[in-house]
């Protein structure tokens, strides 16, 4: 029997790429920290700080203005020879001056200004310049301040901006908590068992050929059930060498969501692949659905492919419809206890054991599965 390569389903790459990732943060903490720092980072500062929400700078104080002369942008020196200029010819008085020069720095950072100032470009207002900067020197030795008197020379604070984001961002968190809380009880609380009554005298007749009115008893589903159960390894025919991993997995009738996947590690954590066991088709309508066909696959990352062979129960592997429906999806196999499934890519290899397979009543008969018990067990080539 060959193996059918087939494409992985976008289902199964979104659960591979998560795992993926679930495997880095594990095995890999402090490099998915700094991916996931630089990544915010570049969220933060791209999209939101230059896109969404870019800085927008209102009624600059003097102590903000740009203080680069040699680019045509020395506004801060400007505004100090204008202020220079008013002081010198009493214009203003010193104290109102000073006022006006604003909060944000102090006596001795203007007058450091302004002694370049002097020594530079504005030479030609030197007569202003220099009594402006002696006389505020000594304004300042005496006490006095630039700006509003008692106003800090550095506010800190937080923009209107920083403020939106925040709050968006700590929304996010609380909705993120609440939805995966909400989840988790709801993946614990078990399912009511349901039964439907068997069909009376009048309508035996439709029953029998009607699947969906097939009586059946629907049991209580735990999902810890049909999640991967590591088991004890074990020797396996044909196999000369320990499994890597082996655990076990069961579809029950009523479980619609059964979608099992592991993940396959070294013993030293590091990634090698995933495999698993869904849903493949159904058959008839109504609810708990009729699951006629399982897949069970494996992806190997250094192959970069998904392999999978489809378990299909006594109706779905007769009927030519079903078996031409579910052919790309992967070679087919008759579900039935015993049988051995092997999925191969080139460093993989899975071994699938069927253990039991119990199917449901009604007609067409042994048409959906009641429950399949599976034993799952994986080796690697680049392991000896």
């Amino acid at each position: 029997m060959t193996v059918k390569q087939t494409q992985p389903t976008a289902k199964q790459q979104a659960d591979m790429y998560v795992m993926i990732g679930k495997q880095m943060a594990s095995s890999y903490p402090w490099w998915a920290m700094l991916i996931a720092f630089l990544m915010g980072a570049a969220v933060g500062l791209i999209v939101l700080g230059w896109w969404l929400w870019p800085v927008q700078w209102t009624q600059a104080k003097p102590a903000s203005l740009s203080n680069d002369p040699q680019n045509n942008k020395g506004y801060m020196q400007s505004y100090l020879n204008f202020a220079a200029t008013t002081y010198g010819t009493g214009s203003m008085s010193l104290e109102q001056t000073a006022y006006f020069l604003g909060e944000g720095w102090t006596v001795q950072d203007v007058t450091a200004v302004l002694d370049k100032m002097i020594a530079a470009d504005y030479a030609q207002n030197r007569v202003f310049l220099e009594k402006f900067r002696n006389d505020l020197d000594a304004y300042g030795k005496a006490g006095g301040v630039v700006g509003p008197p008692n106003a800090p020379t550095n506010v800190p604070g937080i923009s209107s901006q920083v403020a939106v984001v925040l709050a968006i961002l700590i929304l996010l968190l609380v909705i993120i908590g609440a939805f995966l809380i909400l989840r988790r009880l709801r993946s614990e609380k078990p399912r009511p068992a349901a039964v439907t009554g068997a069909p009376g005298p009048a309508a035996a007749g439709t029953a029998a050929a009607d699947l969906g009115a097939a009586a059946a008893v629907i049991p209580a589903v735990s999902r810890a059930a049909g999640g991967a159960r590591p088991v004890e390894k074990t020797a396996w025919p044909g196999e000369t060498r320990s499994p890597l991993t082996q655990f076990a997995t069961t579809y029950a009738f009523g479980d619609d969501r059964y979608d099992m996947s592991s993940s396959i590690d070294t013993a030293g954590g590091d990634f090698l692949g995933e495999c698993g066991v869904g849903i493949s088709e159904t058959i008839g309508t109504g609810a708990p659905e009729k699951v006629t066909a399982l897949e069970v696959w494996v992806f190997d990352k250094n192959d970069v492919r998904t392999v999978t062979k489809v378990l299909m129960s006594e109706y779905a592997f007769n009927d030519a419809g079903l078996r031409a429906k579910l052919a790309p999806k992967g070679d087919a196999v008759l579900a039935q206890p015993g049988e051995v499934v092997e999925l191969k890519t080139q460093t993989l290899k899975i071994n699938a054991r069927i253990v039991d397979v119990v199917y449901g009543g009604g007609a067409p008969a042994n048409s959906y599965f009641q429950q399949v018990m599976l034993e799952l067990a994986t080796w690697s080539d680049s392991i000896s």
